[in-house]
């Protein structure tokens, strides 16, 4: 797909794709959204521009999330701040998922959120990509090597993570791909791409969070951005169950998602440790976790200098570790 094509998908598709609710349309002719930034929003900020095919996030203000990229643009920015990608250096990804996108929708099919007030449930395309298989145990040499370059080790991953074979149902290509499991029975999917390093990140089924508990009760919590922070956490560690209550992200979006979990649990939980990106992403992530948490009587301490000069635990953990 060229960005010219990809810049003409309608933008309405793209914001449902990424859970984006429909609200209702003004009398100018822009359809308002309940952002897909922020899925828990009371008030719909985020708005389309159907002349324009432009979208602006009146939200990001207030929330942090994406601020580095600003809160507008088209339906490539969209996709790659969604997806936490540069701009430019994410535009190859993007054009890549907005180009399954685009078949998914000249065959008519639905994208999930329905377009009613009455009727906001989100449901993802699964028939996008469809797992034909789970493992327990990790035997493809593709994913076998990319744990050796993030240097996490095979029993350790295995306690944590399950092979999965994927079909793209719309390409017809099959995949094996990381699975982790989030707490609302969906699974956060990465196939690594060893050609250029990278990763292809989506999530099958609902989005959430993954919460793992202590090996011992502690009233301490840990926060990570994505699962292979925590599991470079863990190698760091040296052990195989973390020592404080463990929240993963999966999506900084989601990070409203944590915080209340653990106000629920703020009888048995008073300290926080962040363990979130060195980018401009992650402390504003971390900036709208402490204010929510600070006044709920948390002691909130960010691990980022522990990794300095990183962008993230498992970019450090590839420099300074063997297995």
């Amino acid at each position: 797909m060229k960005i010219i094509e990809a810049k003409s998908i309608p933008l309405k598709h793209i914001v449902e794709y990424l859970k984006g609710r429909f609200h209702e349309t003004d009398r100018k002719g822009d359809d308002w959204y309940f952002s897909p930034f922020r899925p828990e929003e009371k008030t719909a900020s985020f708005k389309v521009n159907t002349k324009l095919n432009t979208w602006h996030d009146f939200g990001t203000c207030n929330s942090g999330v994406n601020s580095r990229h600003g809160s507008g643009g088209d339906g490539l920015d969209l996709w790659c701040d969604y997806h936490f990608n540069d701009r430019r250096s994410g535009i190859p990804d993007a054009l890549e998922g907005l180009e399954a996108l685009s078949q998914f929708a000249q065959r008519g099919e639905d994208y999930g959120t329905v377009r009613s007030k009455e009727k906001p449930t989100l449901q993802v395309p699964s028939a996008t990509f469809k797992i034909l298989k789970i493992s327990d145990r990790i035997t493809h040499y593709g994913l076998l090597d990319e744990l050796q370059r993030r240097k996490i080790s095979l029993e350790l991953a295995s306690l944590y993570l399950k092979q999965g074979h994927i079909l793209n149902t719309v390409s017809n290509k099959q995949y094996y791909g990381f699975l982790f499991a989030n707490d609302r029975g969906g699974y956060e999917l990465s196939i690594p791409n060893p050609n250029k390093g990278t990763s292809f990140k989506t999530c099958i089924g609902t989005k959430a969070i993954s919460y793992v508990p202590p090996a011992k009760e502690k009233h301490s919590a840990d926060i990570f951005e994505g699962f292979f922070d925590f599991l470079s956490w863990l190698e760091i560690k040296k052990i195989k169950q973390p020592m404080h209550h463990s929240y993963i992200l999966n999506s900084n979006s989601l990070a409203g998602e944590a915080n209340g979990r653990l106000i629920e649990m703020k009888d048995r939980i008073g300290y926080v440790f962040l363990f979130l990106d060195n980018d401009e992403s992650g402390c504003q992530t971390s900036h709208s976790i402490a204010l929510a948490l600070e006044p709920e009587g948390f002691q909130m301490a960010g691990m980022e200098g522990f990794y300095k000069g990183f962008k993230d635990l498992s970019a450090y953990i590839k420099q300074h570790f063997t297995i």
